[in-house]
Parts: C-alpha cells; sequence; structure tokens
C-alpha cells in the first residue's frame, strides 16, 4: 500500500461491468488505498463485485456526461493522489512498484501512464496501440473533468496551474474494451459520434472535440468528414498539444485510405519536421513510398524508423512501428527488388520481435524456398528461431502446406525422438513413413492427387489441434495453390517470364498459421 500520506484513491465509473470488474479492482489490490465506484445503473452484479472489494459505492444515473460522473467520484475520494481506471482495464503487475513510486513524488502534479490497447480481451493478446495517457493527478477541489464525451483533466490542471510538472511513467495499463466484437457489442462509436456532435454545437472551435469526431468517423471508415476535422483540428491546436503527432498520422491514413498518395507523402513531411524521432510517420512513408515503385527511397524511410526504434514515450504508437512491422515491410521490399537474402534476415528478425511470430514464420519459409534454399529451412530456424523451431508439429504442418515435404518429414523426426507418449511417437513415424514414401514415389513429379495425400496428413500431424488446416476445404485450396507453385518454378531461368514467375510464387496465399 502506498504510505499514509501519500494514500492513492481509485475512482472509477461503472454500469453492467460484472465481467470485467473484478479483474481490474484485483490489479490494484495493496496499490489503490481507496477504492470510490460511481455506477450509472447496473443491473447486473457490478455493485456488490465493487464492495467485495471494499468499494464505497456512489450511485449517480446516467445524464449522458461522462465528465459529471467522473466528478462525482472524485467529489467522495480522500487519497492525495487519484487513479483512473475503466472496469476493462488492469495494472500490469510489474508496474505496481513503479506506481507506488510515483506517489511518493509531490513535486508531481500528474503522471502519464501507458496504455496498451489489446487484440482481444486477455493479457496475453497481441498489444495493437500504446497510448500515454494522464491518469493519476493530484486531488484537488480545482481539478474536475470538463467534456460530455473524452473527457479532460489534463487541460484543467494545466489550466488551473500554469507551472505544473507532469511526468512520463513506463507504468503499464493493459485495455481490452476495444477488442475485437467489444466495440460493436457496447455500440461506441455510435454514442461517442451523437455526444461529440452535441459538444461540437456549444465549443465549434474546439480542437479536441474534433480530433476525437475524426477519430470516430475513421473507425466508421467514414474518411471524407474524418479529413475535415483533423484539418479543423489542426487549425485550432496549439502546437505543444499532446496529441499533434496523432493528427499528422491520422491526415497520412486518411488520404492513403483514399489513394491521394502524394497528398499523403506531403503530409509525412510537414508531420516529420515537427516530431522527426516517431517513427510511426517514418514507417507510413516507406509504405506509401514503396506502394509508389519508390524503392530506395521506401527503403532510407523504413530505415529510419528502425534507427529511431521503439517510439519516445510521449508519443501514441503502434506496436511494432519501429521494430518488428517495419522489418517486415522491409522484407517485402527487399523481395520486390529481388535482394532474397536481405529479406530473409529482415523476417527472421521480425519474428525475433514479434510477440506472435508464426504469421512471419510462414513468410520467412516462403522466401528461403523461392530462393532455392529449402534444405537450409529447419537449420535456419533452429538457429534463429528456437522458440519456433522448438515446435516440431505445429513447425511440419506449416511447412507440409507450404510444399516443403522433406523439412516437414525432419520436424516430424524430432517429434517422434521427442515424444513420451509412444502412441503419439508412432503417429509421428507413421506420418514420416507417409511423407517419404510419397516423395520417392514421385520422384519430384508431384500430381494434384499426391499433393492431396500429403496435406491429408495434417491432421495427423497435429494430433487432432490441426484446426482450419485440417478441413478438406481448405486442403483442397492448398492443394491448387501448391499445384500453381510447382507449374512457377517449371518456368526456365532462361525464360522471359521467369522474374514474373518467381514474383509470383511469393505472391501466392501463405500457409495458415493460427485458427
Amino acid at each position: 500500500m502506498s504510505t499514509p500520506k501519500h494514500r492513492i484513491s481509485l475512482c472509477m465509473i461503472v454500469k453492467n461491468e460484472a465481467d470485467n470488474l473484478a479483474q481490474c479492482l484485483a490489479s490494484v489490490r495493496g496499490v489503490a488505498d481507496e477504492i470510490v465506484v460511481v455506477d450509472t445503473g447496473s443491473t447486473d452484479s457490478t455493485v456488490q463485485i465493487a464492495r467485495s472489494f471494499g468499494a464505497k459505492v456512489v450511485a449517480f444515473p446516467w445524464s449522458g456526461d461522462f465528465a459529471a460522473a467522473r466528478n462525482a467520484g472524485l467529489n467522495q475520494a480522500q487519497g492525495q493522489w487519484i487513479l483512473i481506471l475503466d472496469a476493462d482495464e488492469e495494472l500490469d503487475q510489474g508496474s505496481r512498484g513503479e506506481l507506488l513510486l510515483c506517489a511518493e513524488h509531490m513535486e508531481y502534479e500528474a503522471f502519464f501512464l501507458r496504455i496498451h490497447n489489446h487484440s482481444g480481451t486477455a493479457r496475453s493478446s497481441q498489444t495493437i496501440t500504446v497510448n500515454p495517457i494522464l491518469r493519476m493527478f493530484r486531488n484537488r477541489p480545482s481539478y474536475r473533468f470538463s467534456g460530455i464525451i473524452h473527457e479532460q483533466i489534463a487541460s484543467v490542471i494545466v489550466k488551473e496551474t500554469p507551472a505544473a510538472s507532469m511526468h512520463l511513467s513506463t507504468v503499464v495499463i493493459h485495455h481490452y474494451g476495444y477488442a475485437n466484437g467489444v466495440v460493436a457489442k457496447k455500440d461506441k462509436i455510435r454514442r461517442n459520434v451523437e455526444l461529440l456532435k452535441e459538444q461540437l454545437k456549444l465549443n465549434p472551435g474546439d480542437a479536441f472535440h474534433h480530433f476525437n469526431m475524426a477519430v470516430e468517423y475513421m473507425r466508421l471508415g467514414e474518411y471524407d468528414p474524418a479529413l475535415e476535422h483533423i484539418r479543423t483540428s489542426l487549425e485550432q491546436v496549439e502546437p505543444d498539444t499532446s496529441y499533434v503527432h496523432l493528427l499528422y498520422k491520422y491526415e497520412i491514413r486518411c488520404l492513403a485510405v483514399k489513394g491521394h498518395v502524394q497528398e499523403a507523402l506531403a503530409a509525412c513531411e510537414r508531420g516529420i519536421l515537427l516530431f522527426p524521432d516517431y517513427p510511426d510517420l517514418h514507417h507510413l512513408k516507406g509504405i506509401l513510398l514503396l506502394q509508389s515503385a519508390a524503392y530506395m527511397e521506401a527503403r532510407a524511410a523504413l530505415r529510419q524508423a528502425l534507427d529511431i526504434g521503439v517510439s519516445p514515450p510521449g508519443y501514441h504508437t503502434e506496436s511494432g512501428c519501429g521494430t518488428y512491422v517495419t522489418l517486415a515491410v522491409l522484407g517485402q521490399l527487399c523481395q520486390e527488388i529481388g535482394e532474397d537474402c536481405e529479406a530473409a534476415a529482415c523476417y527472421t528478425r521480425a519474428a525475433q520481435l514479434h510477440p506472435a511470430p508464426w504469421p512471419l514464420v510462414a513468410r520467412l519459409v516462403r522466401t528461403l524456398k523461392c530462393a532455392g534454399r529449402e534444405n537450409e529451412l529447419n537449420g535456419w530456424l533452429d538457429l534463429h528461431v528456437p522458440g519456433v523451431a522448438a515446435e516440431h508439429r505445429k513447425l511440419a504442418v506449416l511447412l507440409l502446406n507450404e510444399g516443403c515435404f522433406e523439412a516437414a518429414a525432419a520436424q516430424l523426426e524430432k517429434s517422434a525422438l521427442g515424444q513420451m507418449d509412444p502412441g503419439a511417437a508412432n503417429d509421428s513415424s507413421f506420418c514420416v513413413k507417409s511423407l517419404q514414401d510419397n516423395l520417392a514415389a514421385s520422384a519430384g513429379s508431384l500430381n494434384g492427387e499426391d499433393l492431396a495425400g500429403l496435406l491429408g496428413l495434417s491432421s495427423d500431424i497435429a494430433a487432432g489441434s490441426a484446426g482450419m488446416t485440417a478441413h478438406p476445404v481448405y486442403q483442397r485450396s492448398r492443394t491448387w495453390i501448391l499445384l500453381a507453385d510447382c507449374a512457377l518454378a517449371s518456368v526456365a531461368p532462361s525464360a522471359p517470364m521467369h522474374p514474373a514467375a518467381g514474383r509470383a510464387r511469393l505472391l501466392l496465399p501463405l500457409p495458415r498459421v493460427t485458427d
């Protein structure tokens, strides 16, 4: 717990959050000295769960004003620090000590925490974006939220205490509320748009409301109105405002989606001039130049993003910009200009850095196969991506569906050697023998029936966990893809169509590696 002098009060607003609330509150046990939960009309067990954690529950009928609900909780808080969390968030357990340390630094008025927005509803799911947001601040009567939606406290603190010191911490908060399906369930987008329209009627020149309206329109796929709001926000916003870098990034994205590549590149240059250490802008510039076939310029932009690396803490960033996502794009560029060795190196490094590397491994396998280095596959993976190489059966299924049958057989032999279960070892041995028999009988001239038979081994190899790769429809599609690959690979190097055939092989659909 924080010391009595520097108590932390967790303040939340909730409604029907029984599925999420316990996980959130459990994450701050031993960190927050006080929990104040403002309930805006729950009909499930939210209130009972809150009270079971010792929370003070404040009933507050919903009025359509998020700031009013937030402030109702602040009015009840007794601590010297206010910590703000939503029910679909949790404090990272590795950040508990840092948050408590922050509470000891009374020279600061507020702390920015790093919000990791996940693609799923569990901490193990991939982080899509990382946003620094002001979430802990001094408990002062004058510090109250403003705005009926996307309620703000930072601008209020600056107004009330112009010399306020704020610190960018590395405390991590995991957020799951924008995971796939969750947004649609809560109908957040339409709700937000209507609330923002009301705010803009009252304050038509408010840069932050225009920024948020642009975000909502982008989420709806309506890029023309999004651009209008972005440009209005850029006209109105103060240059040192925390989200200005995002306005440039979102302008680039909207223009790119609309096919206005040159305008998007011009927006990149404007943004980079102001934020040269923001890797996301260099990354986007590289993608746009790659799409324009300006390969050398694209390489330079992507290299610049990689030189910066992980985004500095003050920027809102997307996971992998400056690291594994940028490396994957650079790998695609290298393939496009025929630098297969460099492409393999990029995909390898990206797979080493990616928290979920299998799609990149599939791309790496394709690259080495098409470069005539299939015999190096297993050794390469053992050396550079040992964690992937250790999953022999999963890797064997990938190799099988990519048409790398000898490499798949080698993985299955390793799997058989490592099996504690004699039955499973026999299954592996059976699959290896089937592969070897088919390859020997076909002598390198596999037809559709041969391929279908080999792909049918997926379900045996994966021991019932092959998922979609064991489905007959999927296996038929992979059969046709491998037949096309064989036909393209047979084009003689001296033929005029050989370069085009090589590019076509790289563009064939990759095997599925996740279900």
